[in-house]
């Protein structure tokens, strides 16, 4: 069912548990508010499934379980699936291990017992410091639980954490945002994600955006509480490493520069997508689906794709060019075995003109110019 490779490399692992206490308004993850005996089982399907996965020569140097809130379960299911990982792949001694996490959902004792399971890197879903838009988002915690969450964490020996931002929020002010930020810097985390809001269909959002009635901040105040973040965060001694994601010198999430370096990873859990060998596969999404699949030995794959060369070229370039140190055109070369200002000579001289991409014989870096709009710059590349 898994591809293997015959000469071992690095390959990371992401474990997707679809269950929070309850799906925020802007929300278009595989989750479910879910609770009782599906919750458990899923967990059991997971743990199978790594179990019966061929591992032969693989090394991980990073894990993370997101989600949905993978503290919303029992942590030791969480550890058990952590222990079932480091029996079957070789986890490197100094693997960076993460999980997400909610306030309201965890404690100190919580995070005492992921802590010493071997979680060494914590990402906290905060959003907001500020009361009324959490709960617009529909959001559980409060401002002062997300930071009693985070208190609890550093207790519990935490020191690598990371808290999640979101801006551009419906009826958020710029002053709102810098209040939010301001707090953040405040508490000193080794890393901060900077997400404006995006209305995706399916969500209570979109029905409300449809209908006229989300008041969201205009493109101009948009733009400026995304140009105050890079100001504020750089001049905190934040790393402005990839176009929404900040950290101190030597925290960068190790795990997300996979993605970004379009390097290897497997997924487990419903919905969880992996990426080996050329070939991009998602397993069936629907947690009974998933389970049933699991126990009866049937096909987990909803989703396939196989890449040609040009398109897995294609995303490399793109997904490069959201971190700030950018293309690195030398070792790209060498791994697709083309020239690539002659293979995007049309696309390279549109974009130099209209100064949202520099460009270099080493490094092609997208401009602060470009940096508003770097979706739409990134997407330029892609076939």
């Amino acid at each position: 069912m898994m591809r293997n490779t015959i000469h071992p490399k690095p390959l990371s692992i992401y474990v997707h548990i679809p269950f929070c206490a309850r799906r925020c308004a802007y929300c278009d993850f595989n989750t479910y508010a879910w609770r009782g005996g599906i919750v458990r089982d899923t967990l059991d399907a997971i743990r199978a499934h790594i179990e019966s996965t061929e591992a032969d020569g693989v090394v991980v140097p990073t894990i993370f379980f997101g989600g949905g809130t993978p503290t919303f379960p029992d942590p030791e299911l969480i550890i058990q699936l952590l222990d079932t990982i480091r029996t079957q792949f070789t986890v490197l001694p100094d693997a960076e291990i993460s999980i997400e996490a909610n306030p309201g959902t965890v404690d100190r004792s919580r995070f005492a017992a992921l802590r010493q399971a071997g979680f060494n890197r914590l990402s906290i879903g905060v959003q907001a410091f500020d009361d009324r838009l959490l709960r617009v988002l529909g959001r559980l915690h409060t401002a002062q639980e997300a930071i009693c969450s985070y208190e609890a964490a550093r207790a519990a020996g935490f020191e690598n954490v990371n808290l999640d931002l979101m801006f551009a929020l419906p009826g958020q002010t710029l002053s709102q945002w810098r209040h939010t930020l301001r707090t953040a810097i405040s508490l000193q985390p080794e890393h901060l994600s900077c997400y404006a809001l995006t209305v995706e269909p399916n969500t209570p959002f979109y029905s409300l955006y449809q209908r006229g009635q989300l008041p969201l901040p205009d493109e101009e105040t948009d733009l400026r509480m995304y140009q105050y973040t890079i100001r504020a965060l750089t001049r905190a001694g934040y790393e402005h490493y990839e176009i929404s994601n900040f950290a101190r010198p030597g925290y960068r999430c190790r795990h997300n520069l996979v993605y970004w370096r379009n390097e290897e990873y497997l997924g487990f859990g419903p919905g969880a997508v992996s990426y080996r060998d050329g070939v991009r596969w998602k397993w069936l999404s629907h947690p009974r689906r998933y389970v049933q699949a699991v126990r009866g030995g049937g096909s987990l794959v909803e989703e396939e794709e196989r890449l040609s060369l040009d398109e897995s070229l294609g995303e490399t370039v793109m997904l490069m060019l959201r971190t700030r140190d950018g293309v690195d055109v030398k070792a790209v070369e060498s791994r697709y075995g083309v020239q690539l200002a002659t293979h995007y000579a049309p696309v390279l001289r549109r974009l130099r003109q209209l100064r949202l991409l520099e460009v270099t014989s080493d490094r092609w870096r997208i401009t602060p110019k470009g940096l508003p709009i770097a979706n739409t710059v990134c997407a330029e590349f892609l076939v």
